[in-house]
């Protein structure tokens, strides 16, 4: 029995019982009224029973105005738009706009900067002059900031295999900044390269770590002077990695380890791949276990502080390790009905964790562990799924919401301020795309923001959320 639809049915049958009976009363306009809304917020707390939250009520749209700056669908929107030259008009003007939080001015025009970057190759420099670099890629080295860009050069750089990563994956490559200086030199650089937001080391998996191969793995380090480390990984399965902010910290994460089944009967042993935290230098702080193998839906994630790491497991619950508290791991439940969570974000100050899913989104305050947000959209799908990014302090949290099946997918993103609803719109869907804040909050970027796997930064939609009073 569906105890929450039967209670929906109940409420809805009393709110047209009371207002007919009513209807006819010499007042009856203002007593509708009230006993609608007396009616809708019964509804909202019968819908969420169990949330111990309020449900979230609109705010007056008066007091925020969500307002498009920037759009680009296409590559041939994306060169148009500087004709006249980087920083275009508007954004010029808000760069010079003090009102506006200098760290979400900074982000936004490093955000911008990537993406002519990537898609065009075409830097700016401090006086606005265009350079082209000839690469046969260029991708962000980190995810959220992308201050420093990985670039692969067209011509491949002759290095004798001995200077090279055990069974490099990719080329020698450079790192740049977001004004097209090279400013290092690295020594495998392919799209699971994974940089520090400081650009002061970068990380990959060297030698025979796949299903497919038994050879040893090896958790290499490289530096900006072309230098690297190889460390050996002591299993060998699929690996991922991902590089702390400050490069204090890093973690390989293996995905699918080789032992996971009988090598002769390739019957399950019930082993599940580790992580491994190292610092810069290749010394292992830690290893930690899960207790099933991870499900790869997203790379696993550490916060900005170096302080945690989330992982999704196969079986629908998050992973989340405590670096500071002697390593400490935990288990984020499965969402009501048994829905699985496998998308997760930290907030850009590193202190909560936004959890989406297929299951109704919330944050979580990773200090306290408390619950302090949860959505009450409704799951119309199977296919549903929510992705939840917040700012700092999760002041402001966006919601997108991605409905229906491939072809016909759309999404539904929806913003708020605290526990105010402020803005919400319905558009077409790439899976993949979902809506990002910037660090206080003033403004949203529409991307497609897998970083690994997005060979591109369009299409990108960007809006300005501006607050009562400011012009």
């Amino acid at each position: 029995m569906n105890c929450g639809v039967k209670r929906k049915e109940s409420i809805r049958v009393l709110q047209v019982a009371i207002l007919l009976l009513l209807a006819s009363s010499a007042n009856s306009g203002i007593l509708i009224d009230r006993l609608q809304s007396v009616a809708e917020q019964a509804w909202m707390e019968a819908y969420i029973p169990d949330s111990g939250l309020p449900a979230i009520p609109l705010t007056d749209y008066d007091d925020f105005e969500v307002t498009e700056l920037f759009r680009a669908v296409t590559i041939e929107e994306l060169e148009a738009a500087i004709t006249d030259g980087y920083p275009m008009p508007w954004l010029a003007e808000i760069l010079e706009d003090e009102t506006i939080p200098w760290e979400d001015r900074y982000w936004l025009d490093c955000r911008m900067r990537s993406i002519f970057a990537q898609d065009l190759h075409l830097f700016f420099g401090t006086n606005g002059t265009p350079t082209l670099v000839e690469a046969d890629y260029i991708h962000p080295g980190e995810d959220y900031w992308r201050e420093y860009l990985l670039v692969n050069p067209v011509r491949q750089t002759d290095v004798d295999e001995e200077l090279r990563p055990t069974m490099a994956y990719g080329e020698p490559g450079y790192i740049f900044d977001r004004y097209g200086r090279k400013i290092g030199e690295l020594a495998d650089v392919h799209p699971f390269t994974a940089l520090s937001r400081d650009a002061s080391i970068a990380t990959v998996v060297s030698g025979g770590t796949t299903m497919e191969s038994r050879r040893e793995g090896f958790a290499c380090f490289m530096y900006p002077d072309g230098s690297f480390t190889e460390v050996s990984l002591q299993e060998s399965g699929d690996f991922s990695v991902v590089a702390g902010g400050n490069g204090d910290v890093v973690a390989f994460q293996c995905l699918l380890p080789l032992s996971m089944h009988d090598p002769v009967t390739y019957e399950r042993t019930g082993a599940a791949g580790d992580v491994y935290f190292f610092d810069r230098n290749g010394n292992l702080l830690k290893r930690v276990s899960p207790p099933v193998i991870f499900s790869a839906d997203e790379r696993g994630k550490l916060s900005s502080n170096e302080r945690y790491f989330c992982d999704a497991l196969c079986t629908g619950e998050l992973f989340l390790v405590d670096l500071k508290s002697d390593f400490q791991d935990n288990l984020i439940a499965m969402s009501e009905g048994g829905r699985g969570r496998f998308s997760f974000n930290f907030s850009p100050d590193g202190n909560f964790l936004c959890i989406g899913g297929f299951s109704r989104g919330l944050v979580m305050n990773l200090e306290t562990s408390d619950t302090i947000w949860i959505s009450n959209t409704e799951f119309v799908g199977i296919n549903d799924n929510v992705k939840l990014h917040c700012s700092n302090d999760a002041e402001w949290i966006t919601e997108t919401m991605i409905r229906g099946s491939y072809p016909n997918r759309y999404h539904e993103l929806r913003v708020y301020n605290k526990n105010y609803l402020i803005y919400s719109d319905t558009a077409e869907s790439r899976y993949w795309e979902e809506t990002i804040l910037s660090p206080s909050g003033h403004f949203l970027l529409t991307q497609n923001d897998h970083v690994i796997i997005s060979d591109t930064g369009i299409p990108t939609v960007i809006r300005q959320i501006r607050r009562e009073g400011s012009e």
